[in-house]
């Protein structure tokens, strides 16, 4: 099938067919993301736009900053989208310091095996935003698509003699 692909274990060398590059949602909760259409279109979207970039473990470390810039909405309207959507119980978040890690209900909508829900250990992708990013912290390079990189502009700066 085009959404398996096969899975080797560095450790054992055993060979699994694995699910690729899908999603899956539970029939008993298509309900709510029926109602959300109808409710909340705003949260469904931001639901969706987690779902698209969540890792296997259903995880995704992102402000609310840069979720607002990719979706062109408010930051004030993804806060409220974010809101609604722990208060219908479609994901949680978690949080380091001011770090936001969103975790979606497992039981609504999944990415990886059945057999790897059992455990709570997740890897999260960051998706951060440039405009967050303190101009010291800056990197060297703007990043365009995973895996690209284009060389960011030096700054002329004036050099002091003393």
């Amino acid at each position: 099938m085009v959404h398996e692909k096969d899975s080797v274990s560095f450790e054992t060398g055993e060979v699994k067919r694995v699910n690729a590059n899908f999603v899956q949602l539970y029939d008993d909760h298509l309900d709510l993301i029926m109602l959300m259409t109808k409710e909340n279109p705003t949260a469904l979207n931001v639901f969706l736009w987690v779902v698209k970039y969540m890792d296997n473990r259903n995880a995704l470390v992102a402000s609310q900053q840069a979720i607002a810039e990719n979706l062109g909405l408010h930051k004030n309207t993804v806060y409220l989208a974010i809101k609604y959507l722990k208060e219908k119980k479609a994901l949680t978040v978690f949080r380091s310091s001011n770090t936001h890690i969103f975790a979606l209900n497992a039981q609504i909508v999944w990415r990886d095996t059945a057999e790897a829900k059992k455990y709570a250990h997740f890897d999260a992708k960051v998706f951060i935003s440039e405009f967050e990013q303190q101009e010291e912290d800056k990197p060297l390079f703007d990043t365009q698509l995973v895996g690209h990189v284009k060389p960011r502009p030096t700054k002329k700066r004036s050099k002091v003699i003393s």
